[in-house]
């Protein structure tokens, strides 16, 4: 598949399937911004705010089939948007990607043409700094202004060979064993730019039937995994580990409250624990479900749900203060959610094992990171954002 300049499409992975659908021939397509929004079919710049995008969003019926396929990157800084906080949102940095597209088709696994994408490191995150982020946010912990506060850091690359997107995805998802349940793509040609997320994260899905619900399911908890042979053993070690427990209940206390909060339809636990494994990690995660009642819509949803509290922390709109304050860098892309609403298909990922892609030049951002509670240790979480970059990079170079 060549690419033009003004290519614009998304792919994204059905899991049930084992296979890809592509989103092509776009209708309309935006880039949002606080104020304003740029329309990337033409250029023309539109004096309709974030707060105007997400109330357009209540138009959305959650529960109606949807027959063109909507496409919508939220990035992490829009969640100052969806909980109110629109002064903690700067002017000049995008906040969404909202696309329309007119058709899609069935794609197989692509078969990759190259055998490994070879990687510069361009900056990794120094552990000076990030301890005295880390410690910044303890003491935090220890005035009681949160429970538990995700600390992320960035990594930059960059690409030695010049490849195109579709080099570069094939590579990504060659192998059906490590592709994330929640795995997508969009490629912008006229901002040359791929964002790219093999999430396996989900913030909700819609479950149609006679009593129609919403399912979400936090990931809180994570070990590295040497070699494969001792996945059970991990498994065993990150289950029975108290502080890791208590790491991932907040969280599910936080959800909880977020799905019962979004129609006031109370949220109950599926499954209080269980693992997953992806490469080179084993993460815990739980289930939770909550009634949809008729006129639930997207809006709605995402005011009460976005971020996530995973990347977040609890409670979550004063942790997302006070990351404000202590990380350096904006998310993006990165810890936002992508919705996808394609005919019975409505759902949101949370886009962890995500990176950003500059084609021009080659460069990658990545970025990870984790919960911090009283309980954790700066080395050790620091170690924990480089296993969960190493997992993604096994995807680029085994």
């Amino acid at each position: 598949m060549s690419l033009a300049r003004n290519e614009l499409f998304t792919i994204f992975y059905l899991p049930k399937q084992r296979g890809f659908i592509r989103c092509f021939d776009p209708i309309s397509a935006f880039i949002q911004y606080k104020s304003f929004r740029i329309n990337l079919l033409t250029g023309e710049r539109l004096d309709i705010s974030a707060r105007e995008f997400l109330n357009d969003l209540d138009d959305i019926d959650l529960l109606e089939r949807q027959e063109t396929p909507k496409v919508l990157h939220l990035f992490y800084e829009m969640g100052h948007i969806s909980m109110g906080e629109d002064q903690y949102a700067k002017e000049n940095i995008p906040l969404a990607i909202s696309i329309e597209y007119r058709k899609s088709e069935r794609l197989s696994a692509p078969e990759a043409s190259v055998k490994s994408l070879q990687l510069k490191v361009l900056q990794y995150p120094e552990y000076k700094e990030y301890d005295r982020q880390f410690r910044k946010g303890r003491e935090r912990l220890l005035a009681g202004d949160c429970y538990q506060f995700n600390l992320t850091v960035p990594f930059y690359f960059e690409l030695e060979a010049q490849l195109s997107p579709v080099e570069i995805l094939a590579k990504v998802w060659s192998d059906p064993e490590k592709i994330g349940a929640y795995a997508h793509c969009t490629y912008i040609g006229s901002l040359n730019k791929l964002f790219l997320s093999n999430s396996p994260e989900c913030l909700f899905q819609v479950k149609d039937g006679t009593e129609p619900a919403m399912y979400s399911m936090p990931i809180k908890g994570t070990i590295k995994v040497s070699k494969e042979s001792e996945r059970k053993a991990a498994w065993r070690k990150l289950s029975s580990c108290a502080k890791e427990q208590a790491e991932l209940y907040m969280i599910v206390d936080l959800v909880r409250n977020d799905l019962t909060r979004a129609q006031m339809n109370p949220a109950k636990i599926v499954a209080p624990k269980l693992g997953l494994n992806v490469p080179g990690i084993v993460h815990q995660y739980s289930l939770l479900e909550a009634p949809l009642s008729p006129g639930a819509s997207l809006g709605q949803i995402l005011k009460a749900m976005f971020p996530g509290g995973s990347i977040t922390g609890a409670p979550k709109k004063r942790v997302a203060q006070i990351l404000n304050e202590i990380e350096n860098f904006e998310r993006g892309f990165y810890c936002g959610s992508t919705v996808i609403l394609h005919k019975s298909l409505r759902a949101a990922s949370i886009n962890i094992r995500s990176c950003e892609i500059d084609c021009t030049n080659g460069e990658l951002k990545y970025c990870a990171g984790g919960g911090i509670t009283l309980r954790s240790k700066s080395r050790k979480e620091f170690e924990e954002a480089y296993a969960k970059m190493q997992s993604f990079l096994q995807l680029l170079k085994d």
